[in-house]
């Protein structure tokens, strides 16, 4: 069996990656175009392995995907030195060619013969036209303005499902850190709110395989999640939603080699 290799394989694998990582949030092709700066058919591309995709949509991705972008950036950045085809910016305009042959001498100075006002009169009507065309109120209706982004759930609905596919955790939503472990080995843990959903979850990260961490709201029961593998433990990983916040939630961390519960509160 012959390997792939060069631009067309490392572009492949970064495909593979972004199309799992897509899987992750769980967002369909116009959901994920609506909430990134790609249109439907350039994810398709992207996703498809035909087309290398700018890097900072990779980036966008693995913020929706709550991912760090390290892994797939170091991939992105291996494709673009292979070669791999590249979305194609408009052309420059092009420089003015040579003028046409078929003018003699004697009518290049019958042009520059003309009188001085009637150059003056054609630059005052250009001047003028410019002057109209800015003044003239533009057609609305021309460019209809995108629907603002909403929410795909708020408070108690939000129970049970995962933040990103909701764009609960969304830039500029306001979703902020209400609590946090950091200990300077180990895993960390944190809990985040949404005003956006009205709705909390819990994260873990330096984790190892078995790990857990849970969360739980006054009347909304407890939601958790675990790592299953080394991808999971290569980044973020989040517990499904709990609805209300930020107070009166609590978090725990629960590691699997030792049974050590630590718990956080807000």
């Amino acid at each position: 069996m012959t390997r792939r290799s060069g631009p067309e394989h490392s572009l492949l694998v970064l495909a593979r990656e972004l199309a799992a990582l897509r899987a992750r949030t769980g967002l369909s092709l116009d959901a994920l175009a609506r909430r990134t700066t790609a249109s439907r058919s350039s994810w398709h591309r992207y996703l498809n392995g035909t087309l290398l995709p700018p890097r900072a949509l990779v980036q966008e991705l693995c913020a929706l995907a709550d991912k760090p972008a390290t892994r797939l950036l170091a991939l992105w950045d291996l494709a673009a030195e292979s070669g791999s085809p590249r979305p194609t910016a408009p052309p420059a305009p092009s420089e003015p060619g040579p003028q046409e042959p078929s003018a003699s001498r004697e009518g290049v100075r019958s042009r520059f013969r003309r009188p001085l006002l009637t150059t003056a009169l054609a630059g005052g009507l250009a001047l003028a036209a410019v002057l109209t065309a800015v003044s003239l109120p533009r057609d609305s209706g021309s460019a209809p303005r995108p629907e603002p982004l909403r929410p795909g759930c708020t408070g108690a609905e939000c129970t049970g499902r995962s933040s990103q596919p909701q764009a609960c955790a969304i830039a500029g939503s306001g979703t902020r850190t209400v609590a946090e472990r950091r200990p300077e080995r180990g895993p960390s843990m944190d809990i985040r709110y949404s005003p956006f959903c009205e709705a909390s979850w819990a994260r873990i990260w330096f984790g190892r395989v078995g790990d857990r961490v849970e969360i739980s709201a006054p009347g909304q029961g407890t939601r958790w999640t675990e790592i299953k593998d080394r991808f999971d433990a290569e980044g973020y990983l989040s517990t499904p939603m709990v609805g209300g916040g930020p107070e009166g939630l609590k978090a725990c961390l629960i590691l699997d080699d030792t049974g050590e519960r630590h718990c956080l509160t807000s």
